[in-house]
């Protein structure tokens, strides 16, 4: 089992999580780390040899070495789980169902969570667009420890009670990886959804004022999109605000063909970026400019 999970090519489970090449040079492909937050790829595969190597964080591996970093365990039983879970090969789901469910990763240890507040994370959510008063509102901050030493995140739970961990240099999940759904929830039930692939996005649409008065689905990452049906029947319309690019346009695709035309792909708003939260911090960019 493990032989299957090590040849599950690179290429195809970061793509599955959302991430794609920036570059390809000969057997090589480059890509912004999905380790931490970078402007320039630094985040190397080698398709041949099925390994990676971070040069920001000066380390690399196979796939299970970087799932550890992602869902930071060094528990192999968590890791394949987490790996077939994300990855189409049918065997390798055959695997992913021969294992428990588990609930947390059981290194992530001393795990903690309370109200937003570090400087540095809410200078992090900033940097990306958000203001601190939408931060605080949506937003936890985790502490937890790995491999003794002690980490800190923005956080942000879904709905099987596991968190999203984001900072300016980590990227990763604590607990199971689901969906967060978010229902408005003012005057009665909403008729309609709004769907993103992360909750940065989610937090960048609230910031930008588009989403008032419909529920709202964080995917947390594409492969979730069949966890998000059985939330969506109900509604009349289905606002996407997916990423542009292949993973993004897939997961339109199987709601569409699920939905039909009460799917609305609004990713026209940003066509010139990969995401809402690029856009955003692009306007906000040239508004600083221009004052």
């Amino acid at each position: 089992m493990l032989k299957e999970i090590k040849s599950i090519p690179l290429a195809a489970f970061l793509s599955r999580l959302g991430h794609k090449p920036a570059a390809r040079k000969g057997t090589r492909l480059w890509y912004k780390s999905p380790l931490r937050q970078e402007q320039t790829p630094s985040f190397k595969v080698e398709t041949t040899l099925n390994c990676w190597y971070d040069f920001g964080l000066g380390r690399g591996g196979n796939i299970i070495d970087l799932a550890t970093e992602l869902y930071q365990s060094t528990d192999l039983r968590y890791l394949m789980r987490c790996i077939a879970n994300s990855c189409p090969v049918p065997s390798v789901q055959t695997v992913a169902s021969s294992f428990a469910p588990r609930h947390s990763a059981p290194s992530m240890e001393r795990f903690e969570v309370v109200p937003l507040e570090h400087r540095a994370l809410v200078a992090y959510l900033q940097e990306r667009g958000i203001p601190a008063h939408i931060a605080k509102a949506n937003c936890k901050e985790a502490h937890y420890s790995f491999k003794g030493k002690s980490y800190f995140a923005a956080a942000f739970e879904n709905v099987s009670g596991g968190w999203e961990l984001r900072n300016r240099y980590f990227k990763g999940c604590r607990g199971r990886k689901y969906i967060s759904y978010l229902p408005w929830a003012r005057d009665g039930p909403s008729t309609e959804c709004t769907v993103f692939e992360g909750f940065i996005d989610y937090l960048s649409a609230l910031t930008l004022g588009i989403i008032n008065g419909a529920d709202a689905i964080i995917l947390n990452s594409v492969v979730n999109v069949n966890k998000a049906v059985p939330y969506l029947k109900d509604y009349t319309t289905i606002n996407c605000y997916l990423d542009n690019d292949n993973a993004g346009q897939t997961a339109l695709a199987e709601l569409k063909a699920i939905y039909g035309s009460i799917v609305i792909d609004r990713s026209t708003l940003y066509s010139e970026f990969n995401d809402l939260n690029d856009f955003l911090v692009n306007q906000s960019s040239n508004i600083k400019q221009n004052k």
